[in-house]
């Protein structure tokens, strides 16, 4: 993994898991200090993921984007559609394979810390 995948997955955990707090700065010293990186690949990291819409430019350095809110309600309902849907294809299946593979899957899930998902 180079030093800009390492920088941007770090950062990304560090967002997504709340470590970093929405409307927070982030300088690239502080990133470089904190990685053990080199100027480039955190700016390389950095403008990958403001096109993610995780960060924002903001003047010299980058803030944490807000939590919205609206586009949040609107994954839920869309992952309980998808997630609906799956669970009707699984039990529609005649083999008892299938529906035991997702119960270890689900019961791997609850028992999996939650930091662990990104």
């Amino acid at each position: 993994m180079s030093q800009m995948q390492n920088v941007e997955r770090q950062l990304r955990e560090m967002i997504l898991g709340l470590e970093i707090g929405p409307g927070e700065r982030l300088t690239e010293r502080w990133i470089e200090s904190r990685f053990g990186a080199s100027r480039t690949p955190v700016r390389a990291a950095l403008l990958r993921l403001e096109t993610e819409g995780l960060i924002g430019r903001d003047g010299r350095g980058w803030t944490v984007a807000p939590i919205n809110l609206a586009e949040l309600g609107q994954i839920a309902v869309y992952r309980e559609a998808v997630e609906v849907a799956a669970v009707r294809l699984t039990a529609a299946l005649e083999e008892r394979g299938g529906v035991d593979v997702i119960a270890a899957m689900l019961d791997s899930r609850d028992a999996t810390p939650r930091a662990a998902f990104p």
